[in-house]
């Protein structure tokens, strides 16, 4: 008797547990691998991405994503305010001391 219900905890153990696999979402990737490698190639807003280019209005503000530093080939993307003439506004840079 004892050996039977061992095995019948067994049985019902092994069905709860199949079960609860069977309910478990699929895991989805995001994020393929290139994605992840040129993040900084992106500007993002609401869960959307965006490329350089793009024009999105927030709050009456009109924004562009470009690069962050025009000086540098690989500087990232984010998001910069146009004004009136469609001309970016980019924010003022640190003062720096040069020696020669």
């Amino acid at each position: 008797m004892r050996f039977l219900s061992i095995i019948g905890i067994c049985f019902l153990s092994l069905i709860y547990s199949v079960n609860s696999f069977s309910n478990t979402p699929e895991a989805r990737v995001l994020l393929t691998p290139q994605d992840a490698l040129s993040q900084h190639a992106i500007c993002w807003y609401e869960d959307k991405r965006y490329s350089e280019g793009a024009i999105i209005n927030m709050a009456n503000v009109r924004l562009i994503c470009t690069v962050k530093n025009p000086n540098h080939n690989n500087s990232p993307l984010s998001w910069l305010m146009l004004n009136d003439k469609n001309e970016v506004i980019y924010p003022p840079r640190a003062k720096t001391i040069r020696v020669n």
